[in-house]
């Protein structure tokens, strides 16, 4: 993660209050075409024409001075910089400290330009008005979108050490992929994956936040062909699905005040798809998933949980808080009709984070089985693999799919050297 310094800031070229006139009709008329010019260069030239057309009589064709009102209305300085990284995901303002976050590490911000809390509130108010809500004493907590970025922001009024900030970066990218799928397991679980998704089997993922459960499920999907209809349901657009898999029949959609991840689920059941990917389950829409497969359909989808084995029991939990159910008879379904559940791991390492795949289970009524198990101690990683039982190979061969997986084997990995560099 390389943080650039920024630029001497140019001398003013209109008066002050001329220029906050005039970004003050440009955030009420054109919010949206702001924020958006945070990261597509379009936006600002759009921008520019509109600063032409409604500013005339300031502007006087001085294109330096066009370039310099639209700089000062959408920039927003170093964080404007950090943003265009694309190694970075999240940057967070505790109200003392800039906090940069990317996929492998975590720093703070030590660079020239001083962040004050002043600052950090012209940065939230621009995403305040983009989303048509206010940001004050009276309405203190911001939560909001815009494009691919994510904020949340809690007023000083309810801040001990002041303003305080989350932005969210979410690119239409796959972070997890064939080329760097050793840093996170072993090449054959790649294999495995792509076979098992192939037979169309139903896995849940689960791990703590920020171990790249999302990541995971969109790589499964990258293996999905488009003669299998996917229905993906999310809380927040933020996965982009359709935008990074032009190829495939997906309809993306996603829960809003009155429609609930149950209802959609409901719904997908009737638009006949292939596959439901649901972001995350968090609640009561856990039984209709449970349902969805029971009638023939196939299940990505990811959870909070302590570890594979404990997902059938969370997925109980979770159908509890809407519906009366046998939990024994319920948790037998999971079971008896989910396939896999996968759990991954992060830990801190010389001051990288290094996410792994901890183990993966095959769901059992007899029990679950362990298929692949890793640890990382001291720098390297110590794996494990099971077995694959007899009637998911039978399986595969009614498929005629091809897989040879290296059974009952114990080797050690160790970090790629883009892991080890510091």
């Amino acid at each position: 993660m390389e943080i650039r310094r920024n630029k001497t800031t140019p001398a003013p070229l209109l008066k002050p209050a001329v220029l906050q006139n005039i970004q003050e009709t440009l955030i009420q008329t054109h919010a949206e075409l702001i924020v958006r010019g945070l990261l597509d260069p379009l936006a600002r030239e759009e921008l520019k024409n509109v600063v032409i057309k409604e500013h005339q009589h300031i502007i006087k064709g001085d294109e330096e001075l066009v370039d310099y009102i639209v700089q000062e209305t959408v920039g927003t300085g170093i964080i404007e910089e950090i943003i265009r990284d694309n190694t970075v995901t999240d940057i967070g303002y505790n109200g003392t400290d800039l906090i940069i976050e990317g996929n492998d590490k975590k720093m703070k911000y030590t660079g020239n330009t001083k962040i004050s809390d002043e600052y950090i509130v012209r940065i939230i108010q621009k995403f305040a008005n983009a989303n048509g809500k206010d940001f004050t004493p009276k309405n203190p907590i911001l939560d909001g979108k815009f494009g691919n970025i994510r904020i949340n922001a809690i007023h000083k009024k309810n801040s001990t050490e002041g303003t305080t900030m989350s932005l969210r970066v979410v690119r239409p990218k796959l972070a997890l992929r064939k080329e760097n799928f050793s840093d996170f397991a072993p090449d054959y679980m790649y294999q495995f994956f792509e076979k098992f998704v192939q037979l169309r089997t139903n896995i849940v993922i689960s791990g703590e936040t920020g171990t790249g459960k999302t990541e995971l499920q969109k790589l499964l999907a990258s293996f999905i062909p488009f003669k299998q209809k996917i229905v993906l349901i999310e809380d927040t657009a933020e996965t982009f699905l359709k935008e990074m898999f032009q190829d495939k029949d997906i309809l993306s959609w996603i829960t809003s005040s009155d429609v609930t991840i149950t209802d959609l689920v409901k719904a997908a059941l009737r638009n006949n798809p292939r596959w439901i990917l649901v972001s995350e389950t968090r609640s009561m829409e856990a039984y209709e998933m449970i349902q969805a497969v029971l009638s023939g359909h196939h299940i990505i989808t990811t959870l909070h949980a302590v570890n594979a084995k404990a997902i059938p029991k969370r997925f109980v939990n979770m159908a509890k808080m809407g519906y009366a159910v046998s939990e024994e008879a319920l948790e037998m379904d999971i079971r008896r009709y989910f396939d896999f559940g996968v759990h991954i791991k992060r830990v801190e390492h010389k001051g990288r984070i290094i996410r792994y795949l901890s183990e993966v289970v095959e769901f059992k009524e007899e029990g679950d089985q362990t298929v692949f198990k890793q640890r990382f101690v001291d720098g390297h990683f110590s794996c494990e693999t099971g077995t694959i039982s007899q009637p998911l190979k039978d399986r595969l061969a009614e498929a005629n799919i091809p897989f040879g997986f290296p059974e009952s084997k114990t080797h050690t990995r160790y970090l790629s050297k883009e892991q080890v560099k510091g």
